[in-house]
């Protein structure tokens, strides 16, 4: 029994040397951003879903790297063996330079929910990230923190949509019903669909035989002009409204914060055409804009690192 224990605890060490490491791996990569040419568009999403690790560990581990650039102390704790970097991270929102003796101390002798217990008298709540866990085949269960007010949202839209179908409903069942509603009125892809069928209906009834409707050519000049909403619809739907960046057979799912990118720039007479056009997120639009630099960059960086 006593080798059994050995041999659990110089593992348990050696373990938390390895979580060091990868912290220090996982700066380097906030750093440089290497990710963006892999068609990741956040640290986030290349270790959760490029590397497979789980939301919860991945953002323990996003939290813990970016502190530790403050607070080297953090991962020479983590480097000793003696704590774990599910303990810093409950730390890590009251830990600083003046108090990060104290705080690495306390990480190594508490257990998790007496330091959860310490944090909180000195700290305030901060919402923790949504989190979608499979349940089975068909069912997911969706852990978010709420306020009293979206409480009460959530509570009168229930009562709402069980009187309209004249039956009680389910939060799920309202949520759903809600999301609906929101995107048939918002959500661009759909709202592109619905412009195509309005315009295709509209050329059937009118439109003289084996006539095709042409597309806006664009500016002339190189002055940026406001693009046609049907030259973005059939962007939006031909990029299915999610960045199209596209590297090594992978395309980045980034579905939020969009931009409409010029493959050929405007200033070098690039126009608003569709084969012009791209859907780019806010992060991969600005990588390809700035490649050049950051490509530099990281060159001096893997020269001096060498």
């Amino acid at each position: 029994m006593q080798n059994l224990h050995q041999k659990i605890t110089e593992t348990v060490i050696e373990y938390r040397k390895q979580e060091g490491l990868l912290i220090e791996l996982t700066q380097e990569a906030d750093f440089t951003k290497f990710y963006l040419e892999l068609g990741y568009s956040s640290l986030f999403e290349y270790l959760n879903q490029g590397q497979g690790i789980s939301a919860a560990t991945v953002s323990n581990l996003i939290t813990v790297a970016r502190k530790a650039v403050q607070i080297p102390a953090m991962k020479e704790a983590i480097d000793s063996g003696e704590v774990g970097l599910a303990k810093l991270r409950k730390v890590s929102s009251v830990i600083t330079s003046e108090n990060k003796s104290e705080w690495i101390e306390k990480s190594k002798k508490l257990s998790c929910r007496e330091l959860e217990k310490e944090v909180s008298k000195v700290s305030t709540y901060k919402p923790r990230r949504d989190f979608w866990q499979r349940i089975n085949s068909d069912y997911f269960r969706l852990s978010i923190d709420t306020t009293e007010s979206f409480k009460a949202l959530a509570e009168r839209a229930q009562d709402v949509c069980s009187k309209k179908c004249q039956s009680n409903k389910t939060l799920t069942e309202v949520f759903e019903w809600a999301l609906n509603e929101v995107l048939a009125k918002h959500d661009p892809v759909i709202k592109a669909e619905k412009a195509e069928a309005k315009k295709k209906s509209v050329t059937a009834k009118t439109a003289p035989k084996n006539q095709s409707v042409t597309q806006d050519s664009g500016p002339t000049d190189n002055k940026r002009e406001h693009i046609p909403q049907d030259i973005l619809n059939q962007v939006i739907l031909r990029d299915k409204g999610r960045c199209s960046f596209q590297k090594n057979g992978r395309r980045c799912n980034h579905r939020r914060f969009l931009d409409i990118h010029h493959i050929k720039p405007v200033k070098d007479g690039g126009q608003n055409t569709v084969e012009n056009l791209a859907i780019l997120c806010e992060t991969h639009h600005i990588y390809l804009h700035n490649r050049e630099e950051i490509e530099k960059s990281l060159a001096l960086i893997r020269q001096f690192r060498d």
